[in-house]
């Protein structure tokens, strides 16, 4: 079984539990907080997936990092390491973020631009947005000065690129792949 299914089951598991005990909107912060530790600090990444750490000593490290937490995110990620799947913590708590949006109707919306967006264009891009997805828009903003203007948009499987980057790789390919051929 792929590592993303098995995540997926354990955010499914995870979101059932938090149902249970009315925390779904503590335990989804404990998540979204957990995700952005693990893009912050490798090393944690790097320890709970390392095969040479015993479950054990991996199982001490989730409980000191995560004390302030939910004492269910703690337990749930407590039970993960003990069980050998501490490598599969940040993919289990992005499955679970993704799952709460899904129930709740919400999309999310992926944005890159050249820079950063002022609220003007972030509410033009949320009502462009709501008039292709009906329910809630999560966005989520990237800046890549690589773009020189325009922006990338991604909304589930969708992706309109109106980047001048990708105008002038198109222009080059068009005129590359399009020789001049004289007509005499």
């Amino acid at each position: 079984m792929s590592a993303t299914t098995v995540a997926r089951r354990y955010g499914k598991s995870l979101l059932t539990l938090s149902k249970e005990q009315n925390a779904v909107d503590v335990v989804e912060q404990d998540m979204r907080a957990l995700i952005e530790a693990a893009k912050e600090n490798r090393e944690l990444s790097t320890i709970l997936a390392s095969p040479v750490v015993r479950p054990e000593k991996k199982e001490a490290i989730v409980r000191s990092v995560f004390a302030g937490a939910h004492d269910l995110t703690t337990a749930f990620l407590a039970l993960l390491a003990k069980k050998g799947r501490a490598g599969l913590i940040a993919h289990m708590a992005e499955a679970f973020v993704s799952l709460v949006r899904e129930e709740r109707g919400v999309v999310l919306a992926e944005v890159v631009t050249a820079v950063p967006l002022d609220d003007a264009r972030r509410s033009e891009i949320n009502v462009l947005i709501g008039k292709v997805h009906e329910g809630g828009v999560e966005l989520s903003e990237t800046v890549d000065p690589q773009l020189i203007g325009g922006f990338k948009l991604r909304v589930g499987d969708r992706m309109i690129d109106a980047s001048v980057f990708e105008s002038l790789r198109t222009l080059h390919r068009n005129l590359t792949n399009n020789p001049y051929e004289p007509a005499y």
